[in-house]
Formats: C-alpha cells, sequence, structure tokens
C-alpha cells in the first residue's frame, strides 16, 4: 500500500522520513538488515542469512510486492540519507475470518535507539491499520529479555497474550522464549 511520506524531527534535532519501502531501497535495506541483525540477539536473522537468503533483485521485488499490496505497508525511517530502520503491517484480507487482524514488526539500527523513531514508525503504522486497511486488532511477537521493546509495545496500547517457549534458538545453543502481544483498537 502507497502511503504518503512524513517527516519528522528526531530527539536530537534531526530529520527523519517515513516512507514506503520501494525496490530502489534494496541494496540500503540489506545493509540494514545486515547491521540491525549484528547488533542485538533480538531480532531474527544472524547478519550472514542476509547474504545466503537475498540478493538485491530478491529484495526490491519482495519491497515493490510490498508497495502494491493493499493489505500491508513496509514503511522505512530515513535519517541523512540512510536506512535507520523499518516496520511493516501485514495482513490477509483474503481470509474473511482474519481479515480484522493485522501483524506487526520493526526494527532499528543501534545508533537510531532512543530518538522516537520507533514511536514514530509505529504511530503512523497503527494509525493506517486503524483507518485504512480496517485492521481492529494487531499482533506482534518480542522476544520476552527485550525489555526496551515491551516497554515501546506497552506505551502503545500492547498486551501480553501469551508466551512461545524456546522461540529462538542461538548459535551458542541457548534459547529465548517470545512475548504474544496483541493491541485491539478500541
Amino acid at each position: 500500500m502507497k502511503i504518503e511520506p512524513k517527516e519528522v524531527t528526531l530527539k536530537d534535532g534531526r530529520k527523519c522520513i517515513l516512507r514506503n519501502a520501494t525496490g530502489a531501497d534494496a541494496e540500503g535495506m540489506l545493509n540494514y538488515l545486515r547491521t540491525s541483525g549484528g547488533e542485538t540477539e533480538f531480532i531474527l536473522r544472524y547478519p550472514d542469512e542476509v547474504d545466503k537468503h537475498y540478493t538485491i533483485e530478491s529484495e526490491a521485488k519482495v519491497l515493490d510486492d510490498f508497495l502494491e499490496n493493499p493489505e500491508c505497508v513496509m514503511m522505512v525511517a530515513v535519517v541523512d540519507g540512510k536506512i535507520a530502520g523499518n516496520a511493516v503491517i501485514s495482513g490477509s484480507k483474503r481470509k474473511r475470518k482474519t481479515a480484522h487482524r493485522g501483524a506487526f514488526a520493526i526494527a532499528l539500527m543501534k545508533e537510531y535507539w532512543n530518538l522516537g523513531i520507533g514511536t514514530a514508525l509505529m504511530t503512523e503504522l497503527l494509525d493506517i491499520a486503524d483507518n485504512q486497511l480496517g485492521y481492529t486488532v494487531i499482533d506482534l511477537e518480542v522476544v520476552s529479555e527485550n525489555k526496551r521493546a515491551i516497554a515501546l509495545y506497552t506505551k502503545m496500547g500492547f498486551k501480553k497474550i501469551g508466551e512461545r517457549p524456546m522461540a529462538l534458538k542461538l548459535d551458542n545453543g541457548s534459547y529465548y522464549s517470545e512475548d504474544l502481544m496483541c493491541r485491539i483498537k478500541n
């Protein structure tokens, strides 16, 4: 789904553009995925998996497909010409029984944490989910130990509804559980 770009002022005074990701962003998106995947264990991919499973061409197709899909929005946060993070809301309107539900995901590179980007991305996407996509329930999963993310999601109206034990297995053999959270539109 295509959206209008929005400029937000970050806590440090810099400008951030929130806009659709497009195929032209493929190389920047892969760089962002590689970097963010290496900065925290709470992201679902390791940096080497980006190069193993994605090409610029395949990523461009994924991004362009999101742009044309009326059920989803893939948004990037761009600071100083660089992709700082992304967020996505997606659903399946093809199934009437679940057409009211959307799924949410977000990540930021560490150098952009604590600047207000996560809140800005979530605010924009939840507004689109509520007022354009018509989702009344938004689901997400978050690593149970990721207290910063859980605090943001709680601030944005999400509540814990369950837990998935041993949801992620790290290369060192340890596991993380995930909290299942949802937000129901009032």
